[in-house]
């Protein structure tokens, strides 16, 4: 079994990022309900932000479910197993979908001329599609990796 201290601290902020999920969609929409009668117009633009991330928050969570399923691998030495290509894939798929949704929001916002979150979605959305390409590629040097030890292992 490999003993890494990074894994065990990676695992530590996974369980964050679970609970810090979960904090932030439900204030922002609490602030919603308490704050709808107040609403100004930058807050109408911060609300119309809501409803997208609301959208990623499950695929957050998968990403997150399988990144941590990935730690696990590693951690008891199965890192050259079709498991890590398939984990891989799926948080890469995680990604492309928050993507989507992202480009979805421009677009949206731009047709109804709420401007003011336009350029932050459209970064986001560019960070997610290149973490999703980096995610194949990383998958692809794995599933080759696989490859060659499968090979290797039938060499005697």
């Amino acid at each position: 079994m490999y003993k890494n201290g990074n894994i065990t601290a990676l695992k530590t902020i996974i369980k964050l990022c679970y609970v810090g999920l979960a904090v932030v969609t439900v204030g922002m929409w609490i602030v919603r309900i308490v704050d709808a009668q107040f609403i100004s117009a930058i807050i109408k633009d911060y609300f119309a932000a809501l409803i997208p991330f609301t959208f990623v928050v499950p695929a957050g969570y998968i990403a997150l479910a399988y990144i941590e399923k990935l730690l696990t691998n590693v951690s008891e030495n199965r890192v050259f197993e079709s498991t890590t290509t398939k984990y891989l894939n799926i948080i890469c798929y995680c990604c492309v979908y928050a993507a989507v949704v992202g480009v979805v929001s421009v677009v949206v916002s731009l047709a109804l001329k709420i401007n003011s979150f336009v350029i932050l979605i459209s970064v986001l959305t560019l960070g997610e599609l290149f973490m999703a390409l980096l995610l194949k590629v990383i998958k692809s040097v794995f599933a080759k990796a696989i490859e060659i030890k499968e090979e290797n292992d039938l060499t005697v």
